[in-house]
């Protein structure tokens, strides 16, 4: 990528050398633009195929797969395909609430274009960096083509890792309708209903007209740990370092008290009766299995109970599309989407934070709780019993020996960091909504192929607090007048009362995004050549991105003594009467424009060999600057069987708007240690610090902490740079057996990346600056926002292969293989910094959380196994179907296991799925699935990235899952 102005000589040279090229986000690819059924010189297709195919193919590896194959391997959802997809590494199963994501070369999501029928969508309007694969519509899809690798040379910024595009049909008769339903065989959660329609209306060929519409709703519930006991046994969790030393007390909804604020835990008047299992569990204290033991007995919260390890989520499509074939052989299509869907986000128990009044509730004397008073019991302690001191809690005569009597508590009022049983699991709905109209043209004028389109595209992300969140003031209200016990269980006046208290749907923060653009491209032969016509494309488009931000709602922002609301100057809620989050926001409006100009030559100069030259420009009104990249490709078949290609390729990412005019910080929270007030041998672990002379337990350590991560107005951020190679080929050594080797590479400079909380927690001397602390020492929030960080390589081959039995008698049988091998993967935490290794690795490292190409878009560093494939045996007979798919990929060496145990190798991991179909019924077919068959779980890691275990970004917690679906067409 060059500025404006800067020397450009080479690029220029390569401009003027190759020509330039067809929009494809206007148009399929060159390979796929022959008329259907059209031999190319390659020997073999697969129909179907998962592999990058020998036939139909240009000079750059392209993978179809089609609509009936995500089926038959046994996919509920797009998000499978992610899972599975070799080219694409996960970040995880459960790592957020902007939906499964595809991230070609393990670069992110934001360097993955994901497009719809050729064209871009508005993105995700909160990073406005990607595209979640939910908004795709299910029962409208036709195929899904990935080129990955670089393609900015057509498609412009965000396209450094790859294309995904989702084609829908353009046309269908009759009508459909389908139901699925998929079950884990355990009992529990994670269950999977889904409907979906199709009916259209017209013969493009006979009547030159055809419309039709599809939508597609399915519901997921959530599964949470105690929905899974043996995999979460103690026994099991102890040998990966968890559970080695007992829990300490914490925030329940049977609480712990003291006497001040700052010293809230002291004592439990329900530890002795067991502390209301399952909401909450005994304890003896952290330190109590020290030499010799130091007790501090108490509730904790039950995570079996609160902690969810997979999201709820609902999803609904509408895909709409009206095709006319015109006199002349000009086409015109209108192409509507209208996607929802909601993520249900749990978030465990609530309590109190830094933007309520105080981070505990307070009890008078006059409750009818107030222990000792009838309905709670008084508290035993032993020693000097004053009611003005805090003597020791009694466990039992051998523990804390002394005399023993009834606390004191001289009517003090009691403060106490507590959470509602009774609401359950609090949850926010991020609901999401992407809507797209697109009106497009192609045909022939004066000799010249064109393709137009007039495209406007809107997304909306509408965060609600769902159940479980209350307000402050109601719940310190009903703690004052004697409604709510914080001791333990509701009665119905309490119950209800929490009912009623929640702040259920309501929206505390909205952002929104939006897409308009207009292209056009003209091709056509210019001249003959040895293997046939040089071709020339020219492609112009004007694009406007942008978005829109809104203040923080007010419903529950707090005023000051003034009268005024409690925000501060750069618009953040300071006070805030909703407990579990903020209110967030700040009006405004944010826009770029964008205008590129591309062109593309494509000269096969003999009959075996074919080069491919394009460059594209790119303006940024906001950046002020003018990117051009070029790429140049060939493709060498010197005998029939045998296609050999490669291409080299520069690219670029622009810093999103979001990025560079973000009007307020982006605030999120993490339980955590302060690491300088509660240092600890395990920082990144939340409870294993001592608090320092001067603070308490309860203000500096296991304390929910604000961090941003993002600031306003970045102007600084400079656009990301790439450049990228590939060669390999394609050969078929045997009839209807097809091979294919691609190596590839691609090295990244000024990589934007955020600063993470591991690397602050690791090293908070470095990181200081960026810890923002309160008049009382106490952490406010810490500054987690990007930067252009460093440089990432990476480097790496695909290997596919496909073979088609000879028929037998007793049917057919096809077997597949698709894989990505990693050879290198790395990248620098800082400019100029050292080269970091991230392959075949698990590390809670920070740098490795931050400085990668993912930062801030997981909660976790990303996993780069060696290698990752996806196999299928498919068989066919008369009506029947099956397939046999196998999804693989390596395990891992863990370098920082979490304290305690000694296991550092994560497994590999291996999941098949087996998928029967039956078309035996008149206009009917039916399917029987069984998703991993031999009940795999995620491998065991005791890396202190994954609390609870497991490597849930490799797979998730459903264990063996039934399927069913049947579909009836009219």
């Amino acid at each position: 990528m060059k500025q404006t102005g800067q020397p450009n000589l080479q690029r220029a040279a390569l401009a003027a050398a190759v020509s330039l090229a067809v929009l494809q986000m206007a148009a399929p690819a060159y390979a796929q633009s022959a008329p259907a059924g059209e031999q190319q010189v390659q020997a073999v297709v697969v129909t179907g195929s998962l592999i990058r195919r020998v036939a139909d193919e240009g000079a750059t590896p392209l993978t179809t797969i089609k609509a009936t194959e995500l089926e038959a391997r046994g996919h509920t959802e797009l998000k499978d395909l992610v899972l599975e997809q070799p080219q694409s590494l996960s970040l995880g199963t459960n790592s957020g609430a902007a939906g499964p994501v595809t991230n070609l070369r393990g670069l992110g999501p934001m360097r993955t274009l994901s497009l719809l029928n050729g064209r871009r969508l508005a993105n995700e309007p909160l990073q406005d960096q990607y595209v979640s694969v939910n908004v795709f519509p299910r029962m409208a899809l036709d195929r899904v083509e990935t080129l990955s690798g670089g393609a900015a040379s057509i498609y412009g910024a965000d396209a450094i890792g790859g294309v995904q595009n989702y084609w829908t049909k353009r046309g269908y008769q009759g009508a459909s309708i389908k139901a699925e339903y998929a079950t884990p065989e355990m009992s529990g959660g994670g269950d999977t209903k889904s409907i979906g329609a199709i009916f259209g209306y017209g013969n493009l060929n006979k009547d030159g007209f055809n419309a039709y519409i599809a939508v597609d709703h399915q519901k997921k519930t959530a599964l949470f740990q105690a929905d899974r006991p043996e995999q979460h046994d103690p026994e099991i969790l102890r040998t990966l370092g968890l559970g080695l030393l007992p829990d300490a007390r914490n925030p329940s909804p049977i609480a712990n008290f003291g006497f001040t604020r700052a010293a809230n835990s002291n004592y439990n008047p329900a530890f002795a009766t067991g502390c209301a299992s399952p909401y909450a569990l005994p304890t003896l204290g952290n330190a109590s299995a020290n030499t010799p033991p130091v007790y501090a007995p108490g509730c904790f919260r039950n995570p079996l109970y609160w902690n969810a390890i997979t999201d709820g989520s609902e999803i609904t499509n509408v895909a709409a599309r009206a095709s006319w074939n015109l006199p002349g052989g000009h086409k015109l299509d209108l192409d509507i989407l209208r996607s929802n869907f909601t993520v249900q986000k749990y978030r465990g128990m609530q309590v109190p934070g830094a933007t309520q009044p105080f981070t505990s509730y307070s009890l008078p004397s006059t409750s009818r709780f107030y222990p000792g008073k009838g309905i709670t019991p008084a508290v035993q302690v032993v020693g000097s019993n004053t009611g003005a001191n805090t003597p020791t809690m009694f466990i039992d005569s051998t523990k804390t020996p002394g005399t023993v009597s009834n606390l004191n508590l001289n009517n003090r009022t009691i403060f106490f960091q507590w959470g509602p049983a009774e609401l359950g699991p609090a949850y926010r709905n991020d609901e999401q909504t992407n809507n797209r109209i697109v009106l497009s043209a192609e045909g022939e004028v004066l000799g010249w192929d064109y393709r137009a389109g007039l495209n406007y595209g809107a997304s909306e992300r509408d965060t609600r607090a769902g159940e479980g969140y209350i307000l402050y003031s109601k719940a310190q209200e009903g703690f004052d007048k004697g409604i709510l016990n914080p001791f333990g269980l509701q009665d119905e006046a309490g119950a209800q009362y929490l009912r009623d208290i929640q702040a259920t749907d309501y929206t505390y923060r909205l952002n929104k995004a939006y897409n308009k653009s207009v292209d056009v491209t003209f091709s056509r032969a210019l001249m003959a050549l040895g293997g046939g016509d040089l071709t020339l494309a020219v492609s112009g488009e004007l694009r406007r991105d942008s978005a829109r931000t809104f203040n923080a709602p007010l419903d529950y922002v707090l005023k000051k003594a003034d009268g005024s609301y409690n925000i501060d100057a750069s618009g953040n809620v300071v006070q805030s009467d909703l407990v579990g989050e903020t209110p967030q926001g700040v009006a405004k409006k944010l826009k770029r424009d964008i205008s590129s100009l591309v062109m593309e030559v494509d000269a096969p100069l003999t009959s075996s060999f074919l080069l491919n030259g394009s460059v594209r420009a790119d303006h940024y009104d906001d950046l002020k600057q003018t990117t051009v990249n070029p790429k140049l490709a060939a493709r060498w078949q010197p005998i029939p069987s045998l296609v050999l290609r490669s291409s080299l390729s520069t690219g670029f990412r622009a810093p999103s708007i979001m990025d560079i005019q973000n009007p307020t910080p982006e605030v999120r929270t993490q339980v955590m240690d302060d690491p300088v007030l509660c240092p600890s041998s395990q920082p990144t672990v939340a409870g294993t610090g001592t608090p320092k002379p001067g603070y308490t337990a309860d203000q500096v350590c296991n304390v929910t902490t604000n961090y941003w991560t993002k600031t306003p107005n970045n102007d600084f951020l400079k656009p990301e740079k790439s450049r990228g190679f590939s060669f390999g080929g394609a050969y078929e050594p045997v009839k209807d057996l097809a091979l294919t080797v691609d190596y590839w590479g691609l090295k990244l400079k000024d990589v934007l990346g955020a600063l993470t909380i591991a690397e602050v927690q690791q090293n908070p001397t470095k990181y200081a600056e960026y810890i923002i602390r309160g008049s009382n020492g106490v952490i406010d929030h810490i500054v987690a926002s990007q930067a252009n960080r460093g440089q990432s390589r990476i480097r790496g081959a695909d290997v596919s292969a496909s073979y088609r039995f000879p028929a037998t008698s007793i049917g057919t049988f096809n077997a597949k293989i698709d894989a990505t091998w990693y050879h290198k993967y790395e990248f620098q935490s800082e400019k100029d910094g050292a080269w970091l290794s991230n392959i075949g690795i698990i590390t809670n490292d920070g740098r490795f959380g931050g400085a990668g190409p993912n930062s801030g878009l997981a909660g976790m560093p990303q996993i780069n196994p060696r290698w990752k494939y996806t196999a299928a045996l498919t068989y066919n007979t008369g009506d029947w179907s099956s397939t046999l798919s196998q999804r693989f990929q390596t395990g891992l060496n863990d370098l920082t296991p979490r304290a305690g145990s000694s296991l550092t190798t994560v497994d590999s991991y291996s999941q098949y799925n087996l998928n029967v179909r039956y078309k035996g019924f008149k206009n009917t077919t039916i399917s029987l699935g069984v998703n991993n068959i031999t009940k795999e779980w995620p491998p065991l890691t005791s890396n202190s990235i994954y609390s609870g275990g497991y490597v849930t970004s490799m797979a998730d917690m459903m264990g063996r899952v039934y399927r069913l679906s049947a579909e009836y067409k009219f």
